[in-house]
Formats: structure tokens, sequence, C-alpha cells
């Protein structure tokens, strides 16, 4: 039988996942008033960021919201979806710390916060997962 917190994980993982799909609608209608509030470099950044990062970071979100899925029609792909996910997940963040040296750039208190929550979430779902689908609560 599933558990009761079983639902409420998956349910927090959709609204999760939704968030970070907003994220990405947004992002591209991120004006000039939102630029002139960021510092210099973060503003080189983010218009650094060269186009095949948003097709990572679409991946990225959008596996994630069918992984999330996944744990409420309980599927077993809920597994490989959250498993995309993460892979391009850490993909972006290392290109954007490490690649275009985000860190260097803006420091490391102001690059590494957000992207370590979105990563252990990211992982923390997955190992959620491949749990669920151990203990049976999702199937084929």
């Amino acid at each position: 039988m599933t558990p009761r917190w079983y639902w409420i994980v998956a349910v927090l993982a959709v609204l999760w996942t939704l968030f970070g799909v907003l994220a990405f609608i947004m992002d591209p209608l991120t004006d000039e008033a939102a630029l002139e509030q960021m510092g210099e470099a973060q503003r080189e950044l983010f218009e650094a960021r060269p186009n095949w990062l948003f097709v990572v970071y679409a991946i990225s979100v959008f596996s994630g919201l069918a992984g999330a899925i996944g744990l409420l029609m309980r599927r077993s792909w809920a597994v490989r979806a959250f498993a995309a996910s993460l892979i391009f997940v850490i993909v972006q963040f290392v290109y954007v710390l490490f690649v275009m040296d985000a860190i260097g750039r803006i420091g490391a208190a102001e690059a590494l916060p957000f992207p370590l929550v979105i990563l252990t979430i990211g992982a923390v779902l997955l190992w959620f997962s491949i749990h669920a689908r151990r203990r049976g609560w999702i199937v084929s």
C-alpha cells in the first residue's frame, strides 16, 4: 500500500517543478527594467548565455515536471524522467558556474545557493522515485 506521505511528496514535486517551468517561461520575458536591477556582472552573464543552454534548461524543467507527474500517476518512468532532469540541471549549472565563470564574476555567495538547492531537490526527487519503485509504490 502506498503511504499517505507519498502523495504529499508527489504533489510537492509537481508544485516545485511547476515553479521551474514558470521560471523557464519568464526568463525570456525579462525586460530592461529587470536587467537594470541586476549588477553589471550578473547582467553580462544573463545576456551571454548561449541559445543551446535554453534547450538544456527546457529539458531539465520539463523532464522534472514529467517525473513529478509520473509520481502522481505511479509510473516507474518517473525515475528516468527525474534522472534526465538531474543530468541536464548538472550540465546547465556546470556551464554557467564554471565555463561562464559565474563564481568568479559574481562570487560564490551569490552564484551557488540557488543551484545547490535545485541540485539537492533534484537528487532527492530522483532518490525518492527510485525508493518508491523499489517499494512497489510506482509500477510500469
